[in-house]
């Protein structure tokens, strides 16, 4: 009967998942592979219309010894995982999306980590930090937290604070243009993504 049980499980990741946008949690954590790319730098949007979202997540020992690093989805599409010592960037267009994290267990995904109805303007620049750990206190930072988007450990930041904490952090992933719950195009498209009325 256990048999059967773990049968239809792997059954169901492997396909069913696939289905709605989940494929295998493919990053591994920094204890396996620790992020080696290049590190920040600000990139312009490919259409000026569309805003771009930094993620990045800070050194922590724990994050340095997680074997598969937490998965983020936007809009049911899986988009990469978010090593220790790491950033990336996403290419969004405007408006609400639904943006959460899973925390990965082999071939499943067992805990949702957080979520998030990410709210984005065109042409705007934001960041976004990600720590279970150590979240900052944004009463102390800033003069209206509510401002600023948060849910679990991942909080919208302003440029200033993200700026002294990402700039040694490495690229692990390229980001992804996102032009829609079923586009994600490389970085290069070279077109716009809205239609010409």
């Amino acid at each position: 009967m256990r048999l059967v049980v773990l049968l239809a499980a792997l059954s169901w990741a492997l396909s069913g998942c696939s289905g709605m946008g989940m494929g295998f949690p493919s990053t591994p954590g920094a204890f396996l592979d620790a992020p080696e790319g290049k590190t920040f730098e600000p990139i312009d949007t490919l259409d000026p219309r569309n805003a771009m979202v930094y993620i990045y997540r800070p050194v922590t020992r724990w994050g340095y010894e997680e074997v598969q690093a937490p998965v983020f989805f936007l809009d049911a599409t899986q988009l990469f995982g978010l090593k220790a010592g790491a950033y990336t960037w996403l290419e969004l267009p405007a408006g609400n999306h639904d943006f959460y994290a899973r925390r990965p267990l082999s071939v499943l995904y067992l805990k949702m980590v957080f979520e998030m109805d990410l709210k984005i303007e065109g042409g705007q620049d934001y960041y976004f930090r990600y720590s279970e750990l150590k979240p900052l206190d944004m009463e102390e930072i800033v003069a209206n937290p509510e401002d600023y988007q948060q849910a679990g450990p991942l909080q919208q930041v302003p440029k200033a604070i993200a700026m002294r904490e990402i700039a040694d952090l490495r690229l692990d992933e390229a980001g992804v243009y996102y032009a829609g719950k079923d586009t994600k195009a490389p970085r290069w498209a070279p077109f716009y993504t809205y239609s010409v009325d």
